[in-house]
């Protein structure tokens, strides 16, 4: 049996708009990832399996930052896939699209992982845990649709919404890392410190000065008040080096390090202010816009 046909199974169609049906995985028992961006519907959304069967799927929440949303079904059992081992995947390893239609039924694409790489950051300021960029052209209702490798294992969810002229595929760990976390909190967490900053070179006399510090931080342009960083006495001017032990040297690297169990928790932030290195300790408090 090829590997779209193995594939075939794990994949749902999803009807993410009253003209639209898309593509998603099936990640657990009752868990669907689709492609954050086709989803038009808030709730109530209906999908249909390859065998025929039909069923009512509810938004458990979303990751724009990855382009994920999570899907809960309800009344029917799915069959996730199997994963891939991420170690056997490079450039060049054979990868396979294989995607479902309510009208047409199963789609499969054939190409190749086109560059395959540890985590890697969107320009959203999301994380994906491994990078598999794919050589291939994706039909629309492919976005969402499982990307498989040449035994019908589970190589991530395909979607072009996360790069500009080439699609990829988000790894199983970081679809399910997602659904773990909006299944334990109910919601993505971001956190908030309450700064404006922006980066800015260190002179290399303040480098010399003050040892091991990166070439670059992040100066302090504003603090909002009773925010988490007013609390913590950061100052218009302060540099800010490290958080939580992370060296910091762009806004992505904060914005990456703000996500998950960090809210709530008293971290360290090592800062450079009048020349001379200050720490303080800083409450991250919950961004209140939420996904």
């Amino acid at each position: 049996m090829c590997s779209s046909d193995l594939a075939v199974r794990g994949v749902v169609a999803v009807k993410a708009a009253p003209y639209r049906v898309t593509s998603g995985v099936v990640i657990g028992e009752n868990l669907i990832a689709v492609a954050d961006h086709t989803l038009r519907r808030k709730d109530n959304l209906p999908i249909e399996l390859a065998d025929g069967t039909q069923a009512v799927a509810s938004i458990l929440g979303r990751d724009r930052s990855i382009d994920i949303a999570i899907l809960k079904a309800e009344g029917v059992r799915l069959n996730p896939l199997t994963a891939a081992d991420p170690a056997s995947l490079k450039s060049g390893s054979l990868a396979v699209v294989v995607g479902l239609t309510t009208d047409a039924g199963p789609s499969a694409s054939v190409g190749i992982v086109g560059a395959a790489g540890g985590a890697r950051r969107t320009w959203r300021s999301g994380t994906l845990d491994h990078f598999f960029r794919l050589d291939m052209n994706l039909y629309p209702s492919q976005s969402g649709a499982a990307v498989v490798d040449a035994h019908g294992r589970l190589i991530g969810m395909a979607t072009p919404g996360l790069l500009r002229h080439a699609a990829v595929a988000v790894p199983p760990v970081t679809l399910n890392r997602v659904a773990q976390e909006l299944l334990q909190e109910g919601r993505i967490r971001h956190g908030y410190l309450g700064v404006g900053l922006q980066p800015v070179t260190i002179p290399e006399h303040l480098r010399a000065k003050l040892g091991n510090i990166p070439e670059s931080g992040l100066i302090v342009l504003s603090v909002a008040s009773d925010s988490p960083a007013q609390q913590a006495d950061l100052q218009l001017g302060d540099i800010l080096i490290s958080l939580d032990k992370n060296h910091l040297t762009s806004i992505d690297e904060l914005q990456a390090i703000l996500r998950g169990d960090i809210v709530g928790r008293s971290v360290s932030a090592l800062l450079i202010r009048g020349g001379e290195p200050v720490e303080a300790q800083i409450v991250v408090s919950q961004r209140v816009k939420e996904n």
